[in-house]
């Protein structure tokens, strides 16, 4: 699959059920080139399978731009271009204290978020660079990510985060690449459908 195809199928995951995506348009074949636009706006209240009162937190621009971001951290980790043959691994999870002066606690997590934790904290760095803020907490809860944090951060900082929590919903915690929100023998995980079969075999 190419970058592009990806990173369509991976938004329409997070914004499905919004009219909005069929103004959706993604292009690029490398991650220097890959970029997407839709129609600015907030989406509806019921999107990829999560519902909100009244509405989402963020714009869907907002959560097409992160995905792009992630997309091309992912795609350029795995030279050349092949994201299913370098899975991020627990050291490039652990890699990102060392490379965001804001990431100060641990992940409780798995190492498949690596990028969409990377691009988030790149943005964030990006329109609040001398902000005091800092997260208190990011982990797995429910089988999607929690990010907690305290601080001064402009109210795009806040919409990157609730966005990152919601895409975390259709990404693997364990390799990266797309997946569902599933639960098993009681336990909430998003898994890609490899990473299915092995926590149900």
């Amino acid at each position: 699959m190419s970058i592009a195809a990806e990173t369509k199928a991976l938004i329409e995951a997070c914004l499905a059920g919004d009219p909005a995506l069929a103004s959706l348009a993604v292009v690029g074949t490398a991650p220097d080139t890959l970029s997407a636009h839709i129609a600015p706006g907030r989406p509806l209240n019921a999107i990829g399978g999560s519902s909100f009162s009244p509405h989402p937190p963020f714009l869907r621009e907002t959560v097409v731009e992160l995905v792009v971001r992630m997309q091309r951290l992912r795609w350029t980790r795995s030279l050349p271009y092949n994201p299913k043959g370098w899975p991020p691994e627990d050291r490039d999870l652990q890699a990102l204290h060392r490379k965001h002066d804001k990431a100060v606690v641990g992940f409780e997590c798995g190492p498949g978020w690596t990028d969409l934790l990377d691009a988030s904290f790149v943005w964030l760095h990006e329109i609040a660079p001398d902000r005091d803020w800092a997260p208190t907490q990011i982990k797995e809860k429910f089988g999607t990510l929690r990010f907690y944090w305290y601080g001064d951060l402009p109210d795009l900082g806040d919409e990157i985060i609730s966005v990152a929590e919601n895409v975390s919903s259709h990404i693997c915690e364990v390799c990266g690449a797309q997946g569902h929100l599933r639960k098993d023998i009681g336990w909430w995980s998003v898994r890609c459908r490899e990473h299915a079969k092995e926590a149900w075999s």
